[in-house]
């Protein structure tokens, strides 16, 4: 993984030398300048998305304060990209995602650039169309922040009813699309306010606070300052690497083409769609894992805080809970490998009705390390665990969480006694004296008690965060150990495969030599991001 700015210099070095002579020169430059403005500011942008007409402009202008900042109207106004300056970042207002098609290739382009979204939807319009939420889903699944702008052109009160009912139609269709997509809990991706836009630009310019508030945008400017501050380097990482990608497939779906011997090039096809298929299966199996170890560390925790926690009892659920992970990559696994077999048996029918004289191909849809893969899909739950437990994970992570609640372990508060026993040992001559020490001595009790009762809540909170750490770093082992796994399964399934395919079509091959060593440059690009 390239985290570093010189590593992206290289990059755009290498993708600029191995797509010269395939995709435009202003192409080239443009992908070379994005990279650079990148590279010398390092910070996330915003990008304004959306339907078009759904007030866009009018939600920049508000943020503004400002009248005139983008133009506002019934068609669509925007047909390029603009960057604003807006807290230290640029925001771009761009054309709408149902506008003409040369202004969506627009948008298309910048969205994959930019890295935190505002995806502007009005209410006064349908809240049904499937399209707009398809888009959401992408950006979702691209691993983008966004903040969907419910834009209340029809004036809904917020605490109302109508807003209410509006917002959950927006979330149900969101869990819809996400269903759909194979995105788990998408509605809890995506951050929703309602905003209008129209009242908060009025407020802003005619400075009127209670229309300002009542706009809601005051909530929204919050809502993106908080963005800001989560997103940092790692986002703009992202961002980068998703454009780089996008850019280097357009340019080997180009030498695809290019191919000029229909039996290699439709080798190639199948090389580009195997390396493609082997990225998003990784992503796919890993995505299982993470979705469980976080619910793991919470359930760690909170079996330790029950205080009934034993180290028996926390490795029975720990290994528990691996099995049913181990089993549901073991379920996507086969399917996977099912796919492939599928794949190349297409492929092989294909090969062979342009050109019967490659029989010899058949032989790659059933190549040894593709059968070879069932046997370790069979014993994944028992390596996947004798793996963890070779590595002490679950030992380990157990004794070191209980050793280190116990250390925190809350004490009893002893309180002050009460004044009957200062009377007894002054006597009745020292009465009124001992009223005056019974005073002092009640404060200072009271004192006593406060002071251990505080000290007891900040046991407790240590406590809690010592339970809380060790269930982390127990996840975080449990993760990585079956992160492993994953790996040595997608090279099972692909890396051989992949490389038996290169090689016949290096075979095949007389006039092509350069383009498929560009490509194979360019693929090697894209597992290094």
């Amino acid at each position: 993984m390239i985290t570093d700015k010189n590593g992206y210099v290289k990059i755009q070095q290498e993708v600029t030398e191995y797509s010269s002579d395939l995709v435009s020169q202003e192409e080239i430059d443009s992908f070379s300048e994005h990279i650079q403005t990148k590279l010398t500011d390092f910070n996330p942008s915003i990008m304004v998305y959306g339907t078009y007409n759904a007030g866009k402009s009018t939600l920049l202008n508000a943020l503004f304060g400002q009248e005139e900042m983008a133009k506002t109207g019934d068609s669509p106004e925007t047909a390029e990209v603009y960057g604003y300056e807006y807290n230290g970042v640029t925001i771009y207002d761009t054309p709408g995602i149902n506008a003409p098609q040369e202004h969506e290739e627009v948008t298309k382009e910048h969205l994959d650039k930019s890295e935190i979204i505002l995806f502007v939807l009005s209410n006064d319009g349908s809240l049904e169309e499937q399209f707009v939420y398809e888009k959401i889903s992408e950006i979702v699944k691209a691993n983008k922040p966004i903040i969907l702008v419910l834009n209340n052109k029809r004036g809904t009160e917020l605490n109302s009813k109508e807003a209410i009912d509006e917002i959950n139609k927006v979330n149900v269709n969101l869990s819809r699309i996400g269903d759909r997509n194979g995105i788990d809990r998408i509605e809890n991706k995506v951050a929703i306010c309602m905003v209008n836009a129209k009242t908060a630009l009025k407020a802003k310019i005619e400075n009127k606070n209670l229309l300002l508030e009542k706009s809601n945008i005051l909530q929204l400017e919050k809502m993106i300052e908080e963005v800001l501050e989560k997103s940092g380097t790692s986002e703009v990482i992202n961002a980068l690497n998703g454009y780089i990608q996008k850019f280097i497939d357009n340019v080997i779906l180009k030498i695809d083409n290019k191919i000029d011997t229909k039996e290699v090039q439709k080798t190639e096809e199948l090389i580009t769609f195997l390396e493609k298929y082997k990225q998003s299966s990784e992503v796919k199996l890993k995505n299982i894992v993470s979705k469980q170890t976080p619910l793991l560390s919470d359930e760690l925790a909170s079996i330790l805080l029950s205080g009934s926690a034993t180290e028996s009892i926390l490795n029975d659920h720990i290994e528990k809970t691996i099995q049913e992970i181990v089993q549901h990559i073991e379920s996507e696994a086969r399917a996977i490998e099912s796919n492939l077999e599928i794949k190349c048996e297409e492929f092989t029918k294909e090969f062979i009705t342009i050109n019967p004289e490659y029989p010899h191909i058949d032989n790659l849809s059933s190549n040894n390390e593709t059968k070879e893969s069932s046997p370790m899909l069979d014993g994944l739950k028992n390596e996947a665990i004798s793996r963890l437990k070779d590595n002490n994970v679950m030992k380990e992570g157990a004794q070191k969480i209980l050793s280190t609640a116990k250390e925190y372990l809350p004490k009893s508060v002893m309180h002050g006694k009460g004044p009957v026993w200062i009377e007894k040992v002054a006597g009745k001559a020292a009465g009124k004296v001992a009223i005056g020490i019974t005073v002092v001595m009640s404060a200072c009790n009271m004192y006593s008690a406060h002071k251990e009762h505080e000290e007891a809540i900040q046991r407790e909170r240590k406590r809690t965060l010592s339970a809380k750490n060790s269930a982390q770093s127990i996840s975080n082992g449990i993760q990585a150990g079956l992160f492993a796994n994953i790996d040595e399964i997608i090279s099972a399934l692909f890396n051989n495969l992949i490389k038996n395919y290169k090689n016949a079509s290096k075979q095949l091959d007389n006039n092509n030599g350069s383009l498929l060593t560009n490509k194979d440059e360019l693929l090697s690009i894209i597992n290094r991001l």
